[in-house]
């Protein structure tokens, strides 16, 4: 037999006094959700989307189709990047035949001058999906 608060497991059913319930959570944890003693920091929205409503679910629709359109965005322009370089190199000679440092300039491109271009649209990528999350969590809020 275990004590809790001064009671038995054998008593919970007893009708004994109660122990209140207390939320444990850091309070910026607190302070993001607004929640206040009584836990009460639902508002219609966050409910919509809890409890899978048709309103919730356009909620959602709504950021997948955001988040959908930055993917096809991002692989859109790194295909007519990456697409665009078997051109550059048949339309211009000079990167095709020639040579830096005894290395193909063709290869130096291909090897080592894509990749500040795949970083730049995975950081772009990134903050633009986070910005997305932002304004859903904002328009949840704010209904």
């Amino acid at each position: 037999m275990t004590k809790e608060h001064g009671r038995s497991r054998s008593d919970a059913g007893t009708g004994g006094p109660r122990a209140r319930r207390v939320t444990v959570a850091h309070p910026k944890t607190l302070a993001a959700i607004g929640s206040n003693e009584r836990g009460d920091w639902h508002t219609p929205a966050h409910e919509d989307l809890g409890q899978q409503t048709a309103l919730g679910d356009i909620y959602l629709r709504s950021l997948m189709r955001s988040q959908l359109r930055l993917g096809l965005g991002i692989v859109s322009v790194l295909v007519l990047v990456l697409g665009a370089l078997p051109y550059l190199f048949l339309m211009t000679p000079a990167l095709r035949d020639g040579t830096l440092a005894g290395v193909p300039v063709a290869w130096l491109v291909i090897g080592v001058a894509v990749y500040p271009v795949i970083l730049t649209l995975a950081l772009f990528c990134v903050r633009q999906a986070r910005r997305n999350e932002r304004d859903f969590v904002d328009l949840i809020d704010r209904s």
